[in-house]
């Protein structure tokens, strides 16, 4: 199987993951599904965390399920596979918190994309993201919009370039450059959320832009929206946090 490592921030579902009674370990559980909902039975999860350089696999059940446990707090990566699917992959903070149950999609591989880039897009992500870290953030939009222009399917990618354009203009000195960028970002977010309206942290990430342009009810708006998709979770509490700023 080809494989395409999708950048995706698991966080876009609001992903935390359970904690045993131990400080110094965690447990993932969850699901792997196609895009019609069925289980996708031995799909095979690899966690990785650079940091301890730990590793740990699973394997999804008929029903779809897998489950990790003893994992170190802390940062990990989280690749998906199965055969006949795209490869997902994304960040993941294993922590001491209450988790919900990840429900993970993974998407039916097309084949061969036309002008699709040489190397794998996880590679050209991972150069496009250490451009930004690094404050090249020009630099890092280019690299992030040729990935968008010949991998049309990677609407996440709109995230990044929201992240990119919000952190560029908290540094733009202008104010009329700073609003114009802090735009480019909202309607990058936006334009996320009209590929998946169920996406919580472009949603989230909306508001937090829209707070730093100075539309409180813009952002109110989003936050709110945020907490009544699912008012138990992690991304309500959050959003709920920045209600509390807004209101201060």
């Amino acid at each position: 199987m080809r494989r395409i490592h999708l950048l995706l921030v698991f966080a876009f579902a609001g992903l935390w993951l359970a904690a045993t009674a131990s400080a110094q370990t965690g447990r993932v559980t969850g699901t792997v599904k196609d895009a019609d909902g069925k289980a996708v039975k031995g799909a095979v999860i690899r966690a990785t965390n650079e940091t301890v350089n730990a590793n740990m696999t699973s394997t999804t059940d008929d029903k779809g399920r897998f489950t990790m446990i003893g994992l170190r707090t802390g940062p990990w990566v989280l690749v998906v596979e199965a055969p006949g699917f795209l490869a997902l992959r994304g960040p993941a903070n294993v922590t001491t918190g209450n988790s919900a149950l990840l429900s993970l999609t993974v998407q039916r591989d097309p084949g061969p994309m036309p002008g699709a880039l040489a190397k794998s897009i996880g590679d050209d992500i991972t150069a496009a993201e250490t451009l930004r870290k690094a404050g090249r953030f020009d630099d890092a939009l280019s690299a992030y919009q040729a990935i968008q222009a010949k991998n049309a399917r990677l609407t996440s990618i709109n995230l990044m370039l929201g992240t990119i354009y919000r952190e560029k203009a908290q540094q733009e000195k202008d104010a009329a450059a700073k609003q114009a960028l802090f735009a480019r970002a909202i309607a990058a977010y936006a334009e996320m959320l009209k590929a998946d309206d169920t996406n919580v942290r472009a949603r989230i990430e909306l508001g937090v832009t829209q707070m730093a342009a100075g539309d409180a009810t813009a952002a109110a708006k989003a936050f709110h929206d945020v907490i009544a998709a699912n008012p138990t979770s992690r991304a309500a509490e959050e959003a709920a946090a920045r209600l509390q700023e807004i209101s201060k």
